[in-house]
């Protein structure tokens, strides 16, 4: 596999990563792809950013993006999208998302995705915002509201900041939860 080839067919492909078998179907004739690929990372020509996930250059990788991408359905949520939208002031340094799913962890280009099942009854309250699913900002507190009630996060809510936030969404939204999220999220407000 010549590398002008391949970094054509890829560029061409139109996405921001591609796996294995995205190369299968560009280079059929290809007859022992893993060792092309690893010759490839090993010249740097491509760059594994997850196990059979790979992309062309990683300063333009959107890391984000490419979650949302790789493990489907799922949104940005909980601690992530409480953290972009200023209610909550820690840095995380993963990303975390919501799935209908099973649970998973996942390193991508040395950031770790961690994605967490919903039941689908609660997967909503997203939007496409610059080509990333991202939770509301009044889903995800109630997405992370809820997993708090499940014993699954331990954050300290007194130094959330909920200014801002639709109260009236918040209430519409919690209708479909558990009844404990309901009666958190009254003490909270």
């Amino acid at each position: 596999m010549k590398t002008e080839q391949l970094v054509s067919k890829v560029t061409d492909l139109g996405k921001d990563y591609f796996s294995i078998n995205d190369l299968r179907q560009l280079f059929p004739e290809e007859g022992n792809l893993k060792i092309s690929i690893k010759r490839l990372v090993d010249r740097r020509v491509i760059i594994r950013i997850a196990k059979g996930i790979y992309c062309l250059k990683i300063g333009d990788l959107d890391t984000e993006k490419i979650a949302t991408q790789v493990y489907t359905p799922c949104y940005i949520s909980f601690e992530s999208a409480l953290s972009k939208y200023g209610v909550i002031n820690q840095g995380f340094n993963k990303i975390t998302l919501a799935t209908t799913r099973h649970s998973k962890l996942m390193r991508l280009a040395g950031i770790e995705c961690e994605y967490i099942y919903l039941k689908p009854s609660l997967f909503f309250g997203f939007n496409l915002t610059k080509n990333i699913y991202l939770a509301e900002p009044e889903k995800a507190l109630l997405d992370e509201i809820y997993l708090i009630t499940l014993g699954k996060r331990k954050i300290n809510r007194d130094e959330w900041n909920m200014e801002g936030l639709s109260k009236s969404k918040i209430y519409g939204y919690v209708k479909i939860y558990p009844t404990i999220v309901g009666k958190t999220v009254r003490e909270m407000l």
